[in-house]
């Protein structure tokens, strides 16, 4: 665990014998001193601590100042992620995410969050892409239970299908074809379907 003492220390301040601070975590806490989450791992339940609370804090804090969210993500958890889309969908707050590099799997979801939300600006660079595909899912158990376990993920495939239509431009018809290949995107085709609205 790096001394959080060390973030309030400009780097170049620091003796040839100070330890220096680990640049992930430096990186993380400096940014959230300046309104800025950083996605740089993969989607899974340490989410709750690293993003969403902070991200809350932040627009409920009373100031109404901007926030910056840094995504670049392979993806990760459907189930963790989901609610991060919640939350940037009723963002109060003016807010931008800007894909760094890549946005893959659960992180094109987040991506498509605030979609409807004006407060929300979504931007890449010209280089960062994006992947979209159906979900992979590991079933065990007896077969009630599989049956069970199928059934829910069905419906949970179901949800995010509708999510993705009403938060995107994609059609219908491309979702479908979605489903049964994996689809790259282009910075360029992730301006064209609505996943960004400025490629920088």
């Amino acid at each position: 665990m790096v001394n959080k003492e060390l973030l309030e220390i400009p780097l170049s301040d620091l003796g040839l014998n100070d330890p220096l601070p680990d640049p992930v975590t430096y990186q993380y806490y400096k940014g959230l001193k300046e309104r800025k989450i950083i996605i740089n791992e993969q989607i899974g339940s340490d989410i709750v601590e690293m993003v969403m609370l902070p991200l809350l804090e932040m627009d409920n804090d009373g100031t109404g100042k901007p926030i910056d969210i840094i995504l670049n993500t392979i993806g990760g958890s459907l189930f963790d992620g989901a609610s991060l889309c919640n939350i940037i969908d009723n963002l109060k707050c003016p807010t931008t995410i800007t894909v760094m590099t890549y946005a893959y799997s659960m992180g094109s979801i987040i991506l498509m969050a605030g979609y409807n939300n004006p407060n929300v600006k979504k931007r890449c660079y010209k280089f960062s892409t994006a992947l979209l595909h159906a979900g992979s899912s590991y079933l065990e158990g007896n077969s009630t239970s599989v049956k069970d376990q199928f059934n829910f993920y069905q419906k949970f495939e179901d949800i995010i299908k509708d999510y993705t239509l009403s938060h995107s431009n994609i059609t219908p018809e491309e979702y479908e074809k979605m489903e049964r290949y994996e689809w790259y995107m282009t910075s360029d085709i992730m301006l064209e379907k609505g996943l960004v609205d400025e490629i920088i």
